[in-house]
């Protein structure tokens, strides 16, 4: 019955060729194969993004672990929160996949229903997208390894230069002249031909576009916070939608925050001054802080040019200490726990140079002209990346009149140097 398929698979395919035109074929697998390129390097190429997004939102959330145990009034802090970080060679390059499939004869199964002694349903398009894939991985890592070289890196969003996918026509070639389905007895030699035909139009050159070379990145923070009720402060960030450059885009950013002070079940408040209690006497200060943040972000990026719409979710868990020395200085260093999920959509087009190669537009031109039409199907994928991080962070904060001035540094995946003022009243 296995032979049978086969044999019916290729007779009709062979017949279905031939009513459409071979640059058809072509032009959906060049869709379907950039997918698949955009699939396979989409995540590892915008996960140093993430990272530093991670790092960076969930910098600056404390700087004195002490909190009263009660107040006469409520208190506030206004301030303005500034991080900054080294982008390292690490983040800016990734090891690039080849999409590809092994050949499964039970796969065909997705491409054709055979009811009786007729076809039923036919994938045509499909089919021939699984030949291609079955092709690449033969030719990266199958019998042919070698025919399809896969380059040794790419870069991210955060480096810097284009990656190009060779695809000769003499590997291609050779490579489904020596598929399974190729060399079986009843196919017609029509099919063959036709492919064949196909695989000639096909484009020779695919990329993986680089980003935009970041060596730093560069934040600010608005953040209120108000206390106290039992030992607990509230934190509050808001960031409207404002453009952030071609690395990150547009960005709308806010959270919520609740600190809590341990050392309260242990020292005794000394008596308040104003506000502001005395706490020198204190041998230190203890508190635990969740913080749940969420970010939308906006941009064209990436392995095709893709219009990204992005939201993310980031949790903060951390827990800090700090040792206040009269009329001097505070010190106050502490332990984090992040993580944070983006849910991201892409849409995106054939790259214009691909356009070209197809005849879907002129040489020379990016926009359609007449005669030109170029690409109309544009294509969505989704993807999902989660990340954690740990953190520790070390800093010194000192009080000037109502104010606040404050330096610390943050060592984790990604370094963070950051700082700031704040006005309490």
């Amino acid at each position: 019955m296995k032979i049978f398929t086969v044999f019916m698979v290729f007779f009709v395919f062979g017949n279905l060729l031939y009513s459409q035109t071979t640059s058809n074929y072509t032009i959906e697998l060049a869709r379907k194969f950039s997918k698949d390129l955009f699939e396979s390097n989409g995540v590892p190429f915008m996960e140093p993004v993430v990272r530093v997004i991670n790092s960076t939102s969930n910098s600056r959330f404390f700087t004195q672990a002490y909190i009263p145990r009660k107040v006469k009034k409520p208190y506030f802090r206004i301030g303005v929160h500034g991080m900054s970080g080294i982008v390292n060679d690490d983040l800016k390059y990734f090891s690039p996949a080849m999409p590809g499939k092994q050949y499964n004869q039970d796969d065909l199964g997705q491409f054709i229903e055979i009811e009786g002694f007729g076809i039923k349903r036919l994938d045509t398009a499909g089919l021939i997208h699984y030949i291609f894939l079955n092709m690449m991985y033969e030719g990266t890592q199958g019998a042919n390894a070698g025919l399809i070289n896969v380059p040794s890196k790419a870069s991210t969003a955060l480096g810097t230069g284009d990656t190009e996918f060779i695809l000769p026509h003499s590997s291609l070639e050779q490579l489904f002249i020596e598929h399974p389905l190729y060399n079986f007895p009843l196919i017609p030699q029509s099919l063959k031909d036709s492919v064949l035909a196909a695989i000639e139009q096909f484009p020779e050159e695919f990329k993986l576009y680089g980003g935009n070379n970041l060596n730093m990145v560069v934040a600010a923070i608005p953040q209120f916070e108000i206390g106290s009720l039992y030992g607990t402060e509230l934190l509050v960030r808001v960031i409207p939608p404002v453009n952030l450059g071609e690395t990150i885009g547009d960005f709308a950013f806010w959270g919520l925050g609740l600190k809590h002070s341990i050392s309260q079940y242990f020292f005794d408040d000394i008596t308040e001054v104003g506000n502001i209690a005395e706490r020198y006497e204190r041998p230190f200060d203890l508190a635990v802080q969740f913080v749940y943040q969420g970010t939308y972000l906006k941009n064209k990026v990436g392995v095709t040019k893709a219009d990204l719409k992005a939201n993310a979710s980031l949790f903060s868990f951390n827990i800090h200490a700090s040792k206040s020395f009269k009329d001097l200085f505070d010190i106050y260093t502490g332990m984090s726990y992040e993580t944070i999920g983006i849910n991201s959509r892409y849409e995106y087009y054939l790259p214009v140079e691909i356009q070209r190669q197809l005849g879907m537009l002129e040489q020379g031109q990016e926009y359609p002209t007449p005669g030109y039409p170029g690409d109309k199907n544009p294509q969505t994928t989704e993807l999902s990346i989660d990340s954690s991080n740990l953190r520790w962070t070390i800093g010194i904060i000192k009080q000037i009149g109502d104010f606040d001035v404050f330096l610390d540094y943050s060592m984790s995946r990604f370094d963070i140097l950051s700082g700031g003022i704040q006005y309490r009243f």
